[in-house]
């Protein structure tokens, strides 16, 4: 078993009921998996990307650091919460070294954060026209200063060195082919604690947005504890539901206007009770017609703000991108063909490491193989 040493890169993300490491060594363009592993902690520990017990993270990462035989101490830390906010500008073409100072001026444009309560960064995607010539067209990422903090102070009090952070919604573009970043996809990431979407067309960042429709509250719904959630089979309609007739209530939250078979399994979403020869089948519930109208509702922004036509496909990761028949569901509820994310894809060599069988938990750590990814480019 081999030691990640400190040439390698590692990503760091840091969920509600677990952390997540791994480790990659090689070239930005050849990375080879060197070293994975996870690890729980108590659910209050994290809460939707923000962590609440700083000393229980930070014990668990020294646990975890030993357990996945990391030898580096510097991470590329993950961020996602509701204070991570993204923006997508065109501003006009400046010298370099001047154009950091005039976008933390112009900050408040942009954020409903002050200035001195944020971190802010910016990347230049490109150039555009505008209607007084070239504009740069400048991807901003903003976050609440206080929420950073407090996984920042977890992490350096486990002895580590962030040295790099980075929005976890953006480390994913990283896992995808080239051929993917080319046409017009959103990544939705279904973690314990948060759901994020980025849409991205052309390999550019379009917007983002973190909701806290997570597996926890899906947990919640089936009345199940967090860890059992993958081992849980979802239960057929409740007597009552079976019982009694769709009202219109129902059919403005529950049911489809289409009454179109959603395949893999699930059965139809038109307005009928479901049967004695259903009960073997699993129904989908209110926590997967959310879901697929928040990816529904995303999508719609999108077209109404750009012109552009729908996008080309959905791209799932995340803990709950391996919950059986959702990507099923998805495609039949948002008209859109929905995928499973390979974050492997461009990764040489076997998936496997420290126990770890990253081709069947791939979607878990899609968010931190990316994070490793950023860290072999600095």
């Amino acid at each position: 078993m081999q030691f990640l040493k400190s040439s390698g890169a590692v990503g760091l993300e840091l969920d509600t009921g677990i952390i997540r490491v791994v480790g990659l060594s090689g070239v930005k363009h050849a990375p080879s998996l060197a070293a994975a592993g996870e690890i729980t902690i108590p659910e209050d520990a994290v809460s939707e990307g923000v962590v609440d017990d700083v000393d229980a993270v930070a014990r668990a990462l020294e646990e975890l650091w030993a357990k996945a035989r990391i030898g580096s101490r510097e991470v590329t830390l993950g961020i996602s919460n509701q204070g991570v906010l993204m923006r997508l500008a065109n501003f006009p073409k400046i010298p370099d070294n001047k154009l950091a100072q005039a976008l933390r001026f112009q900050a408040g444009e942009y954020f409903p954060i002050p200035l001195e309560e944020m971190v802010f960064d910016h990347a230049v995607m490109g150039e555009v026209d505008g209607d007084n010539g070239l504009q740069l067209q400048i991807l901003l990422v903003a976050a609440r200063r206080d929420l950073l903090d407090k996984s920042l102070q977890a992490v350096q009090k486990a002895a580590l060195v962030p040295r790099v952070v980075d929005a976890a919604p953006l480390a994913l573009l990283r896992t995808l082919p080239a051929e993917r970043l080319e046409s017009s996809v959103l990544l939705v990431d279904v973690s314990n604690g948060l759901t994020t979407l980025l849409l991205v067309a052309g390999g550019i960042p379009r917007f983002a947005r973190a909701i806290p429709h997570s597996l926890k509250s899906y947990a919640h719904e089936l009345d199940r504890p967090l860890e059992e959630l993958l081992e849980t089979v979802r239960q057929v309609a409740t007597a009552a539901q079976e019982d009694r007739s769709p009202s219109p209530e129902d059919n403005d939250t529950w049911l489809s206007d289409t009454g179109r078979d959603t395949g893999g399994g699930w059965p139809s979403t038109g307005e009928h009770t479901p049967t004695t020869s259903q009960a073997a089948i699993e129904l989908p519930g209110k926590w997967e017609f959310e879901l697929a109208n928040e990816i529904r509702s995303s999508i719609s922004y999108y077209m109404a703000q750009t012109g552009e036509a729908a996008v080309d496909a959905v791209i799932i990761s995340g803990r709950g991108a391996r919950l059986a028949g959702l990507t099923e569901f998805l495609q039949a509820e948002i008209d859109v063909p929905v995928e499973i994310i390979d974050p492997l894809v461009n990764i040489k060599g076997s998936a496997q490491v420290n126990g770890v069988d990253l081709r069947r938990k791939g979607p878990d750590f899609a968010v931190t193989i990316g994070l490793a990814l950023r860290g072999l480019e600095e």
